[in-house]
Order: structure tokens, then sequence, then C-alpha cells
């Protein structure tokens, strides 16, 4: 049945760029268990995304003081009932600040990324726009980089 409700998320998508697009929904709302840890993995989507993020922004709006390290329990606390009320997932703190964490790297790398004058957004799509040059010369740069 919480499958059913996630389709009343967000208004937006969350771009991911390093995110398959081409993985089963039902694979997406699946939870594991690594056998070494016994910590709880859970694979995020654009909706559980949506219900965090609208979430820790309203929190935000309404007042609540962000920590000076980023978001209080109480407003991560929040997320994860957002996540849970909203798309029937139960999620932990660990979770959401990992989630986070995962999400502010993927803004660095889209921000350096646009920062390159011949990368471009389509808001329509939601993906990156460049000709084949401008991606032949950074995929150039990115392998002389890890070389050294």
């Amino acid at each position: 049945m919480a499958h059913q409700r996630h389709n009343s998320a967000a208004p937006f998508q969350v771009p991911r760029p390093t995110t398959a697009t081409n993985m089963d929904e039902n694979d997406t709302n699946k939870t594991q268990v690594d056998p070494t840890t016994k910590i709880r993995q859970v694979r995020w989507n654009e909706y559980m995304d949506g219900f965090m993020i609208i979430s820790l922004v309203n929190q935000v709006l309404a007042g609540h003081k962000q920590s000076d390290n980023g978001f209080t329990s109480f407003q991560i606390l929040k997320a994860v009932e957002s996540v849970k009320h909203g798309y029937g997932i139960v999620v932990s703190d660990k979770n959401v600040r990992s989630r986070l964490k995962t999400l502010k790297r993927e803004y660095a790398e889209l921000s350096q990324l646009l920062s390159i004058s011949s990368f471009g957004w389509d808001a329509e799509t939601g993906r990156i726009t460049a000709n084949s040059l401008a991606w032949d010369d950074l995929v150039k740069v990115y392998f002389v980089l890890i070389e050294f």
C-alpha cells in the first residue's frame, strides 16, 4: 500500500546523475543488510529524497535553527518520520545523515561540472548538456589527473 503513495511526494525530482535509470521499481524500496556489519543499508530513490528534502526545507523555513555542523537531531528525526509516513519505508537517522552526505557530494560534483563553460543544464530533462568534444576533453583531463 505504501508503494502507491509515493506518487504524491514532491513537486520536483532530485536529479542524481550517478543513479542508474533502468532499476526495477521494486528494487528501489528494498533494504539490504551487510552480513559483516549488520548495518541496514537503504536504497534511496527520488521519492524518498523528495520526502526527506521537503521535510528538512520545511524545518528550516519554520525557523528551527540548524546546528553549526548541519541539521539538528530534531530535524533529522522529522525527516525520518516524513520518509516513513510518506513512502512507507523505515529509515534511521544514520541513513538520513548518510544520504545527505551523498547528496552534498553529488551536488558539489554537479556544480563543478556546470562551472565549465561548455556544460549546461536542461531543466526539462534534468540532465547535463554538452557536445561530444566537451565530454571527450573532460574524460582526457580526468584520466590524466588520476594517473598521478
